[in-house]
């Protein structure tokens, strides 16, 4: 399945959603996962209506089961479930390596039901 990162580093995950420049987008599974792309994307311009803008982000991720981000509001929170990428909310500068890790071996071992909805929602 493929996950995303809102992340300035690629290091860790350290971006709100809106504000995000770059995602990067990992291929992952149990056995294990590999950089798949760095995608730039258009920041969200806080002071403007940015309905479109956050549409526009959401679908430059759709083939994405999972969004791990640092912050993201509740409308864009919505469409991205509604596109079924499934947001994960963690703490600024969570290393992407540790959460890869833990994401492999939860497909390894048993995968919690929240888990096994979303990739069976996109269908892998």
């Amino acid at each position: 399945m493929k996950v995303a990162f809102c992340s300035n580093n690629g290091v860790s995950v350290n971006e709100h959603f809106g504000r995000s420049r770059y995602i990067y987008i990992y291929d992952v599974d149990e056995d294990g996962y590999t950089l798949s792309e760095k995608r730039e994307l258009i920041v969200v311009d806080g002071s403007k209506e940015h309905k479109d803008t956050t549409e526009s982000k959401v679908r430059s991720i759709k083939d994405c089961a999972l969004l791990y981000v640092c912050a993201i509001g509740g409308p864009a929170a919505a469409v991205s479930v509604r596109n079924k990428i499934h947001p994960i909310k963690v703490d600024e500068n969570t290393d992407i390596v540790n959460l890869l890790e833990r994401l492999k071996n939860l497909l390894r071992a048993n995968p919690p039901i929240w888990l096994k909805k979303v990739i069976q929602t996109k269908g892998e």
